[in-house]
């Protein structure tokens, strides 16, 4: 695990202070190199104690080993010289893609492949953007032939994990890993005995600890919450591995190919 992931993963349990920090790392990790400590504390309205205390919580003897470490994981992507919004943007993505990509576990992706094909039913639950997230994991389980719903309505949530069973498999769909709707559906339904899966970019996010595989990807606040760009990217790209691992199923690409052909003949006779 590189210290990009380390902070990541412990940012729910940092005290405010040094959520500050962390994010100003995670945001500003090119232009750590250059900077010392007393530079950072101004940076982030700390102290120099605080950010050794930081340092300390996630491995480091110090703020020096600190810097060693962020400047090994740092990931390099090449500037346009002309510096346009469009390359800005693919900036954004590239660094969500290649920190993702380090972070993503095939093994766990696996698992949570093996659930949907032997579930009963496939709810899957997110609030917000994140329910949009889910709306279309959904609509691709459909057009597999996979039993899959999508529940975005809070109430709705509450009344499908009530009444899921063992041989249901509920995926919950949050980013920061605490959304409450999310989380109270969630844990109803493991009360039912259902299986669990979280999309989430914090593994020790309270959804995460619930559930029975946990997918974490890289966050899109840690490199730049300034712009409106998409802060599901980042849980799309995991849903592209796990369908496009599900489309090895004969059964299920023949499913997706026959829906092709109808929605297109469809369109014809319009």
């Amino acid at each position: 695990m590189t210290i990009i992931e380390e902070i990541q993963d412990s940012f729910p349990i940092f005290s405010e202070k040094e959520k500050q920090i962390a994010t100003y790392l995670l945001q500003n990790n090119n232009e750590i190199k250059n900077i010392n400590i007393s530079d950072l504390a101004k940076l982030t309205n700390t102290s120099p104690a605080t950010i050794t205390r930081f340092a300390k919580k996630i491995g480091c003897k110090s703020f020096v080993e600190l810097k060693i470490h962020l400047n090994a994981s740092m990931i390099e992507i090449p500037k346009d010289d002309h510096n346009q919004k469009a390359d800005q943007i693919y900036d954004f993505y590239s660094k969500v893609i290649k920190n993702t990509q380090r972070m993503t576990k095939i093994d766990q992706i696996k698992k949570v492949v093996t659930l949907i094909e032997k579930a009963d039913r496939v709810l899957v639950f997110g609030a917000g953007s994140s329910g949009l997230t889910a709306t279309e994991l959904t609509y691709r389980l459909l057009r597999m032939g996979l039993n899959a719903s999508a529940i975005t309505d809070p109430h709705f949530m509450i009344i499908s994990s009530s009444i899921a069973t063992k041989k249901d498999l509920v995926i919950g769909i949050s980013t920061t890993g605490e959304t409450t709707e999310v989380l109270n559906a969630m844990k109803l339904a493991k009360k039912a005995h259902a299986k669990i899966v979280s999309l989430t970019s914090f593994s020790k996010s309270s959804i995460s600890q619930l559930s029975n595989v946990s997918l974490v990807s890289y966050s899109s606040k840690f490199i730049d919450n300034k712009r409106f760009i998409n802060s599901q990217f980042a849980t799309l790209y995991i849903i592209d591995i796990i369908t496009t691992l599900l489309l090895e199923k004969d059964e299920y690409r023949h499913n997706m190919e026959h829906t092709i052909d109808v929605i297109t003949k469809s369109l014809e006779d319009e």
